[in-house]
């Protein structure tokens, strides 16, 4: 089972985090309010993960980050986040993060940035500032033989983009792309879009684990 450490000061997200983590699967060894707190508390439970927010009391996210991985290179640290400027993007990367999402993403993209950087991909949400965006796409059509169409609708899975979502940025119907997501799965022989966006992005991104 996966461990995972929270660490946010605002009480109200920290314990609706902890809930979504809990309810699928994932155990929650500790919570921590602060950037010492968080290193502390990396230190001694020695997680799988730790889902970071930056804006914290005293040590911020980004150094407590760097402290946690040189500590310990194992430990996949997921930001978590509402800074969406690409600074704090590279700065948090730089620091040894391996995932990067904003707050404001839903459930299931937190849930699939969490498996992902847990295996050792790179994981940057979709309203994530990303130089060079459309390459994941192209390198996972020519892995796994996408049409044009599959590509787009891949690389939207590995953003963690639901149905609705992909069928509104693409302009197409709900069933279309429900079809399209069937033949994307069967391509790269996932059993669930959660797996297929782990793949998805491992393959966009072979030199980031």
């Amino acid at each position: 089972m996966t461990r995972a450490v929270v660490v946010d000061d605002h009480p109200v997200f920290r314990r609706g985090l902890v809930a979504l983590l809990r309810s699928s699967g994932i155990e929650v060894a500790a919570e921590a309010t602060s950037g010492e707190e968080a290193v502390e508390v990396a230190a001694r439970e020695r997680p799988d993960v730790v889902l970071m927010d930056l804006g914290l009391p005293g040590m911020g996210g980004i150094a407590a980050t760097a402290r946690i991985v040189a500590t310990d290179p194992d430990v996949r640290v997921l930001v978590i986040t509402q800074y969406d400027d690409e600074d704090s993007v590279r700065a948090a990367l730089a620091a040894g993060a391996t995932g990067y999402v904003l707050k404001l993403a839903s459930p299931e993209q937190i849930l699939a940035a969490t498996a992902a950087v847990q295996m050792g991909a790179m994981w940057v949400g979709s309203d994530v500032p990303r130089p060079g965006a459309d390459a994941p796409e192209r390198a996972a059509s020519s892995m796994f033989a996408f049409t044009p169409r599959e590509a787009a609708v891949a690389d939207l899975i590995g953003r963690g983009l639901t149905n609705p979502a992909i069928a509104a940025r693409l302009g197409l119907s709900a069933k279309t792309v429900a079809n399209y997501v069937s033949s994307v799965l069967r391509k790269v022989d996932a059993p669930d879009r959660i797996a297929a966006a782990v793949i998805i992005r491992m393959a966009s991104d072979p030199t980031a684990f």
